[in-house]
């Protein structure tokens, strides 16, 4: 795992290549796996500003949750996401594997969970943290918000289950999602960037600036990626803000008349992965 904070920005214009609501949840699916599998700290859904109007917002929170729902561990879902029409394709998502859903319902000492606060009392909170029995909370003694997901780390197994709200550094912890409905310069005006990677077929492919590209993500701490939608690539300047902007092609060469959004997101979160881990 990288010590980066990587966040990945996606249109809201990224469905509409379709209505079917099974597609559109599988083509979210493929971009929170992808999020996941390079170690993503933040997906930046923004409004394309290609389309007139709010055309894609509906389109936006629809993504927002199903890529919430998949980040969500499998033992907090039913709580976190009552049912709702949109959501009713979600049985075909692939599951994250990462180290914050985990299989077992035992839990241990040291062990960190992802926890929902189900009840606030004078002496602190209850929270489920996915162990057997309808009743089988654990206890924090920190008086947290209700209804809400937060990490916790399991400090004392007895008769009553402890935790404290922490969360690990030294393994991928999930992504958060933020839905803005700004346009790209301002959604990343919200993230503060050092370092913003514009991925177009019209830059220096990557293998041409090869060096100076790893030279500049070894310099930097907070990077964001940029991806447009599928009929159009990113109509926005990114140039003269307080982030240093470079637009790399991550796709030379393609044998394809076009790269779709979530190919273009696997192609580029590859070789930026390898980069920052190597």
């Amino acid at each position: 795992m990288h010590k980066k904070q990587v966040s990945v920005f996606i249109p809201d214009s990224f469905l509409s290549e379709t209505s079917d609501l099974k597609l559109k949840t599988y083509k979210t699916g493929v971009i929170g796996r992808a999020l996941a599998v390079f170690n993503v700290n933040q997906v930046v859904i923004y409004k394309d500003l290609s389309y007139k109007d709010d055309k894609f917002a509906a389109d936006a929170d629809f993504m927002a949750d199903v890529l919430g729902y998949m980040n969500t561990p499998q033992y907090l879902r039913k709580k976190a996401y009552p049912i709702k029409s949109e959501l009713k394709h979600v049985g075909i998502l692939p599951p994250l594997r990462t180290p914050h859903h985990p299989t077992d319902s035992d839990v241990k000492v040291g062990e960190f969970r992802q926890g929902f606060t189900v009840k606030r009392t004078k002496k602190g909170t209850f929270v489920d943290i996915g162990m057997e029995g309808r009743d089988n909370l654990a206890f924090c003694k920190e008086q947290l918000s209700v209804n809400k997901i937060f990490s916790f780390k399991v400090t004392k197994v007895a008769k009553e289950v402890i935790v404290t709200p922490d969360e690990p550094d030294d393994v991928y912890w999930g992504y958060e999602i933020l839905s803005t409905h700004k346009s790209l310069k301002n959604s990343l005006k919200l993230v503060k960037p050092d370092f913003v990677v514009e991925t177009t077929r019209y830059a220096d492919t990557i293998n041409s600036i090869f060096n100076e590209f790893e030279e500049k993500l070894d310099s930097v701490d907070k990077l964001a990626i940029v991806f447009g939608g599928p009929y159009s690539s990113i109509s926005e300047e990114l140039d003269g803000f307080s982030w240093d902007l470079i637009k790399v092609n991550t796709v030379p060469s393609q044998g394809t008349e076009t790269v779709r959004t979530e190919e273009a997101v696997i192609s580029t979160l590859s070789i930026i992965n390898m980069l920052l881990t190597s």
